[in-house]
């Protein structure tokens, strides 16, 4: 409890944007659309066509250590058979079939206000997609349909008052988190870079159900432009177990506790705003040396959930970034950590050339003022290599 009557000087409001943490871009909080979207995935399960089995595999083991859900199955459980949950499984299985994930999801709704505020959701459309005009269309009608129905939802069964009821929950989710993160890290993610965002924002999601091992956890990482401006935001499920405590429901632990997860899931997220949309632009040279995402590479990435080629260059540059940015704060113990978990437990092997060929660019900011404009040099990296060599390293 120490902790937390430290922090308590602090002053948290429970929406996305209100806890200022440090004296740069950053912040953290929770956002209502966002928990109010994954309490009516947590309703809709049963409803679902399909990865039904994953999702209830979800739901079992998360209700036992993360508290919210708990309580979300104690509020809510009598409407699993209700509109929101029926819909919302139908979103999500639609989603899959136009080559979509529920990530997708995170970003619409940031875009508009906060359910609280009495302000019904406009149309979306998408800015971007690899979808055809046609299905476009259609999706951009479902995912409007679906705002309404989420709205209503909120709305009509009065959510905003299972915030408030559990807002001491959430403020300690927030402080935990705050806690573990860097001083200046958005600084020197910049720095390297070379590019800049308006804010930075993590959000908790005591919601979010993804099972707990080994202290892992789910990010989602979402950009939001308005004016011209990105606000890059991270949603983070919880990584530490909380045993419920169905009797006494009081809490000193809230999920978040652990610093190095903290860490990794924040600057990561962060960091795949600065690389994704650069790469898109090498999508061919990418695909050109695609040979070396050999039969053994994709079994072990597979279990990661990368499972192909260009996700797990991306994926390595993201990781690049992290270490380069703990270098530029001089953390060599958090560098080296990340060099040795990336390279030797996740198995992204070509991380030692890629650092060793980054730093022609960090020596030459002059001939390379962003990191977008050494993306060919990387990726030579991978086309000078060979699928020996990766079978050699994953031995």
């Amino acid at each position: 409890m120490q902790k937390l009557l430290i922090l308590g000087a602090l002053t948290f409001f429970l929406s996305c944007e209100t806890v200022k943490n440090q004296p740069d871009k950053f912040s953290t909080g929770f956002n209502k659309n966002i928990e109010t979207y994954f309490l009516a995935e947590i309703l809709s399960i049963e409803h679902r066509k399909t990865n039904q089995q994953w999702e209830k595999y979800k739901l079992k083991t998360c209700k036992v250590y993360q508290p919210i859900v708990a309580k979300v199955l104690t509020d809510f459980g009598n409407l699993t058979q209700s509109e929101i949950a029926i819909e919302t499984a139908k979103l999500n299985d639609t989603l899959g079939s136009f080559g979509y994930g529920n990530d997708v999801m995170m970003g619409i709704l940031l875009k508009h206000p906060e359910f609280d505020l009495l302000q019904k959701p406009s149309d979306f459309k998408f800015s971007q997609t690899h979808l055809k005009s046609d299905k476009k269309i259609i999706l951009e009608s479902i995912i409007s349909n679906y705002l309404q129905i989420l709205y209503n939802f909120y709305q009509t069964e009065n959510i905003d008052n299972f915030y408030n009821k559990n807002a001491n929950f959430y403020r300690g989710s927030i402080n935990e988190v705050h806690t573990h993160i860097p001083k200046g890290f958005t600084d020197a993610m910049e720095k390297y870079y070379g590019d800049s965002r308006e804010k930075y924002i993590a959000l908790v999601s005591p919601m979010m159900i993804w099972p707990i091992e080994d202290n892992e956890g789910r990010g989602i990482g979402a950009t939001v432009k308005k004016d011209n401006k990105k606000i890059v935001y991270e949603i983070m499920s919880p990584y530490v177990q909380v045993p419920v405590d169905s009797i006494k429901n009081e809490y000193n632990q809230f999920g978040f506790d652990y610093q190095y997860r903290t860490r990794t899931l924040t600057i990561h997220e962060f960091g795949h705003s600065f690389v994704n949309s650069e790469l898109e632009p090498y999508q061919k040279k990418i695909e050109s040396s695609s040979y070396l995402f050999t039969d053994r590479l994709k079994e072990i990435m597979t279990t990661k959930g990368i499972q192909n080629w260009n996700v797990y260059v991306i994926e390595s540059f993201v990781r690049l970034g992290e270490i380069r940015i703990a270098e530029i704060q001089n953390d060599k113990e958090r560098a080296d950590y990340l060099r040795n978990y990336h390279t030797n437990l996740e198995h992204f092997i070509f991380l030692q050339q890629l650092e060793e060929k980054v730093i022609e660019f960090e020596n030459n900011r002059e001939k390379y003022p962003m990191w977008k404009d050494f993306i060919p040099e990387l990726l030579n990296v991978f086309t000078k290599s060979t699928p020996e060599f990766v079978n050699n390293k994953l031995k």
